[in-house]
C-alpha cells in the first residue's frame, strides 16, 4: 500500500464563548460558536508505510515545545485501540504555521484532520472517529468536519450553524503571549460567567455584539496579559464591527466591514 493522504489543517475562531455552569465533576459548561478560519493552516501529509502498527512523525515550522505526547500521537494510538485491530504503518509530516497555545486550536486541528484522513481511508463510521477525537480534546471533534459548529456542553456536543463572514474581514492579531487552558479555566470564578446562551445573541446583527456576546475567559487572560485589553481596544479602534479573544487566548480578532 503506497497511499498518500494530504490536508491543510485550519485554524479557528471563537464566536462568543459564554459559561453557563459547572458539572458535578468540576467541568464548565459553556456555548461557543466554532468557525473554520482556513486563511491559517498547518500542513499535513499522511504515507502509508509497510507493516503495521508504527507512525513517524515529521515535523517542520513553528517549534513544538517538547514533553507531552503530540495530539497526532495520541490520535494514533487511541484509534488502534478503539478499531481493536492493527492500523497501516504511516508516515506524517507536519507543517506547523499555527502559533502555539495562542486559542486557535492548532493541536487539536492536526488530530481532528489525522483522524478524518485515517477515518475515510478505512471507512470509519463518523460516531466512532466523534467518540475518539471527544477523549483526545473539547476542540478535536470540530475539526472533523468542515463547517460552522454550535458546540455546548464541555464543546464537544457539536450543531451545524449556518453562519458566514463571506461578507466582512477578520483581522486576527498572534501577540507571542502563550496562555494555558488548564490555568485559565482555573481562574475562572462564578462571577466571570455570562450564564446566557450565545444562540439569541447571534441572530441579531454583528453591530449589536460588542455589549451582548463575551468570551468569558477573557475576564482571566487579561489579567494575566493586560496588554490583551489594549490589543482589543485598538481593534475596535481601528473600525471593528466586533473583536474577541479566541478561546484561551491570546490570539484575538476583528471583525471589519469589507472596504
Amino acid at each position: 500500500m503506497s497511499t498518500t493522504l494530504s490536508a491543510p489543517c485550519p485554524a479557528k475562531i471563537n464566536i462568543g464563548l459564554h459559561i453557563l455552569g459547572r458539572w458535578p465533576n468540576g467541568y464548565h459548561i459553556l456555548e461557543t460558536l466554532l468557525v473554520p478560519y482556513p486563511q491559517l493552516y498547518d500542513d499535513l501529509d499522511v504515507k502509508i508505510l509497510p507493516g503495521w502498527d508504527r507512525m513517524d512523525l515529521l515535523m517542520s515550522g513553528i517549534e513544538v515545545p517538547e514533553g507531552d505526547e503530540n495530539y497526532l500521537e495520541v490520535a494514533y494510538r487511541l484509534l488502534r485501540e478503539g478499531l481493536g485491530r492493527p492500523l497501516p504503518a504511516i508516515r506524517v509530516r507536519l507543517h506547523k504555521r499555527i502559533p502555539i497555545s495562542a486559542g486557535l486550536g492548532g493541536g487539536s486541528s492536526n488530530a481532528g484532520t489525522l483522524l478524518r484522513l485515517l477515518g475515510k481511508l478505512l471507512d470509519l463510521p463518523p460516531e466512532l472517529l466523534h467518540t475518539l477525537a471527544a477523549r483526545i480534546g473539547s476542540d478535536v471533534p470540530f475539526f472533523l468536519y468542515d463547517e460552522p459548529m454550535l458546540a455546548r456542553g464541555t464543546g464537544t456536543e457539536l450543531t451545524p450553524y449556518p453562519f458566514s463572514l463571506e461578507e466582512y474581514e477578520v483581522f486576527l492579531l498572534t501577540p507571542p503571549l502563550p496562555c494555558s487552558t488548564k490555568v485559565i479555566y482555573r481562574g475562572l470564578r462564578p462571577s466571570y460567567w455570562s450564564r446566557t446562551p450565545i444562540e439569541p445573541i447571534l441572530r441579531q446583527p454583528i453591530s449589536t455584539w460588542r455589549d451582548h456576546l463575551h468570551n468569558d475567559l477573557e475576564w482571566v487572560s487579561f489579567q494575566i496579559y493586560p496588554s490583551l485589553i489594549v490589543l482589543k481596544k485598538a481593534l475596535y479602534d481601528a473600525g471593528a464591527l466586533y473583536a474577541s479573544m479566541n478561546g484561551s487566548g491570546g490570539s484575538l480578532y476583528g471583525i471589519f466591514p469589507k472596504s
